[in-house]
């Protein structure tokens, strides 16, 4: 039995979240999902959040802090790279802190040379080139983004420049390959990332709504990689100014 045939609809978990995880006191009217420790370590030093809960969301790897914004009821997260732990956590966070709203914004590699460095884009549907999403959802190559409109929305709200068009999920970077971009380019794929297809699947089951968007930071579309401006060559100001964005979405949502 091949990959694609792994979801079973009618056939229930042996583990759910309620097993796992009791709910806490505290509640969140939405939550951002963030991948960058540099930007927990920016927001802790200009004092804009504060510990909600340091080690009740964790793994056998590492406990996954969970902060609130200052004066806000807006929730915030890291997490790790790869579908898995990503829709996994988002999952979790909901569940624990009663949350139906998810913001994710991360780093993405460019398929397309004429977006800069930084651009920001808004994933309209994802190439499921994980695993996560073929055990929640009937196979398919792709998943729409469902709230990719409303991003839009807001981002125009905010006079944000921006740029839209699918994304490509996949779980092994080390094998994005000449072949596989060039395909994923002619469908239309303008970034690949690896957690949007998971966490769209993961939400659509967990009853969560999900707002995605991107910035980039390699780039694929090039004779060789271009290693680009990634998160590590980012100015604490430039953070700060992605972070402030998805901030406003989830006020907004």
């Amino acid at each position: 039995m091949s990959i694609i045939h792994s979801y079973h609809k009618y056939s229930k978990p042996k583990i759910s979240v309620e097993d796992v995880y009791e709910k806490s006191d505290v509640t969140f009217d939405s939550v951002i999902i963030t991948f960058s420790h540099r930007i927990i370590t920016a927001l802790i030093e200009e004092d804009l959040i504060e510990l909600i809960d340091e080690d009740r969301i964790k793994s056998i790897s590492c406990p996954y802090p969970v902060y609130r914004f200052k004066g806000t009821n807006i929730g915030l997260f890291k997490t790790t790279v790869g579908a898995p732990i990503a829709s996994g956590l988002m999952e979790e966070v909901c569940y624990v802190y009663s949350c139906s709203k998810v913001v994710l914004f991360g780093s993405c590699g460019a398929l397309d040379k004429s977006l800069a460095a930084k651009s920001l884009v808004i994933p309209t549907a994802a190439y499921r080139d994980e695993g996560v999403s073929y055990h929640y959802l009937e196979p398919n190559d792709y998943i729409d983004i469902a709230n990719h409109q409303k991003v839009r929305e807001i981002f125009q709200e905010l006079n944000v420049n921006y740029a839209v068009g699918k994304t490509w999920t996949t779980d092994a970077f080390y094998r994005e390959t000449e072949e596989e971009i060039a395909l994923r380019k002619k469908e239309g794929c303008i970034v690949v990332e690896m957690e949007i297809a998971a966490c769209q699947a993961v939400a659509l089951t967990a009853g969560i709504e999900f707002f995605a968007f991107l910035y980039t930071a390699d780039n694929l579309d090039a004779s060789s990689w271009d290693e680009g401006l990634r998160d590590h060559m980012l100015s604490k100001d430039a953070r700060l100014q992605i972070l402030s964005i998805a901030f406003e979405v989830a006020m907004r949502i």
